[in-house]
């Protein structure tokens, strides 16, 4: 008989957060788990157990659950900040699909006129951080908050 591992309080902690995070998905897209499941490529049981916390999913399951719910495995494990190396950008792929889908110049320079505030993508230096606009403006606001008398205190963000 093979001796039982011990319960690790971290990954019982984090199935359970992958748990609601995967119940939530797929009542946002009215799903069954049996049609998850098909969409997976798993059985319906191992989508049970992971809605349940019971168990986690594999990691080419849990990058099959991401296609599924249109979000990163970084959004199903719950990770929050995400750093990025230099040489990297950010992307606004919703701008730059609508800007592939003018069909005419007027319409391209009136989607560019719309959102002229906006680039379709930015550089990112080394020691960036991806983080939630949430806590982007809460982070700004703790710097600016130190300098009230400063210009350009209230132009760090653009919300």
């Amino acid at each position: 008989m093979t001796p039982e591992r011990p319960v690790d309080p971290r990954r019982s902690k984090l199935a359970s957060e992958v748990a609601v995070r995967l119940r939530q998905l797929r009542a946002r897209l009215d799903l069954t788990q049996d049609e998850v499941a098909g969409r997976v490529g798993c059985h319906e049981s191992a989508i049970s157990r992971w809605e349940s916390g019971a168990r986690l999913p594999s990691c080419q399951d849990l990058i099959e659950l991401a296609r599924v719910y249109g979000v990163s495995c970084d959004a199903l494990l719950g990770v929050t900040e995400i750093a990025v190396s230099d040489g990297s950008a950010l992307l606004d792929q919703a701008l730059l699909d609508r800007l592939d889908a003018a069909e005419t110049t007027e319409q391209f320079d009136a989607v560019v006129q719309e959102r002229r505030e906006h680039s379709v993508w930015i550089p990112i230096e080394d020691g960036a951080r991806i983080v939630s606009l949430k806590e982007a403006v809460r982070r700004a606001n703790a710097v600016a908050g130190k300098f009230p008398d400063s210009a350009h205190a209230g132009k760090l963000f653009r919300p």
